[in-house]
């Protein structure tokens, strides 16, 4: 295979994942295609046996995949990117270590809808959500903060906070992702702070964004602490998770602000404000004015965010 052939590099960050990455990796070796494709595994010297069953994939789909065995844990940043800047093809597709792809079509329906239309940047498709034994869980799915529309994808859907799909449902334009990697790093954007919502406000500033109607991906939401899932340490409502959500709202206004267009907000931080108002007993008194003062003086407009206060204090 040479480099020309490849169309797609699909991106595998994973870390302890043994008991899910096999499942990861034949949902992508199953994919029916009319293309070449690779798959670049970013192990991150896990101390279980995900490497081991990386390598065993890798012998027995050596043309697809690239293993890639880290000898000291790089941290998930690092890994990524490391992954990335390995990747040769046109496209740029992730899926992570614990998740797994139920549309055997879904690399070929992304590129012929890249290929038909070169005036986006990337494009994205529906879940369903899963725990650790595939068990379906919809309740979850309705409440995820992933559009349920399709069509293109807006700043104003960003305000909202919905995202335009799952990390498994993305799928991007490499020469534009790398582009707007580069400009981020230009700018000063601290990549260790790089994620998925980051990801979408570089691609914003890039170009338009679509979101499929086809359902793409099954994503692993866990909250067991031994589960090492991104969910288990990022979901919990503690003060340490609401604080870096809170403070990231303002990097991202100013991301924004630096690629060219504007991002507001206020929404999310009076829904922040009122979901701390139902509760308080979650945090002790000094936590609640740290919250308060931060949301208070990262406001957009503060007299309106004033006004909303005063009407939650009446409405109590």
């Amino acid at each position: 295979m040479t480099d020309k052939k490849i169309k797609v590099s699909i991106a595998v960050i994973t870390y302890k994942q043994e008991q899910f990455i096999g499942h990861t990796l034949e949902s992508i070796v199953s994919q029916k295609t009319d293309f070449a494709y690779e798959v670049i595994v970013g192990d991150d010297c896990s101390p279980d046996n995900t490497a081991a069953i990386v390598k065993e994939y890798a012998n027995k789909y050596p043309d697809i995949i690239v293993p890639l065995i880290r000898e000291k844990n790089m941290g998930m940043a690092a890994n990524e990117n490391d992954v990335c800047a390995h990747a040769k093809g046109e496209y740029l597709a992730f899926l992570e270590g614990d998740d797994y792809w139920i549309d055997e079509n879904k690399l070929q329906k992304q590129v012929d809808f890249m290929d038909a239309h070169p005036e986006y940047v990337a494009c994205y498709g529906h879940i369903i959500i899963v725990n650790e034994k595939d068990e379906r869980n919809e309740d979850r799915e309705k409440y995820s903060p992933y559009l349920k529309r399709f069509g293109d994808y807006t700043v104003k859907d960003l305000e909202d906070y919905m995202l335009p799909g799952q990390t498994g449902t993305s799928f991007f334009r490499k020469s534009e992702y790398d582009r707007m990697i580069a400009k981020s790093k230009e700018i000063g954007f601290d990549q260790n702070k790089m994620s998925d919502i980051i990801l979408v406000i570089l691609m914003l500033a890039a170009g338009k964004i679509y979101v499929a109607e086809d359902v793409y991906t099954a994503y692993r939401y866990m909250l067991a602490p031994e589960s090492g899932s991104w969910s288990s340490k990022n979901d919990s409502y503690s003060i340490d998770n609401l604080m870096n959500y809170i403070r990231g709202l303002k990097d991202m206004e100013k991301l924004a602000g630096n690629l060219g267009f504007t991002l507001d907000f206020d929404v999310r931080r009076k829904y922040e404000w009122d979901k701390l108002m139902d509760n308080k007993e979650s945090f002790r008194s000094e936590d609640i004015k740290l919250i308060k003062r931060t949301l208070t003086d990262d406001s957009n407009d503060k007299l309106r965010f004033g006004l909303h206060k005063v009407r939650r204090f009446i409405k109590r």
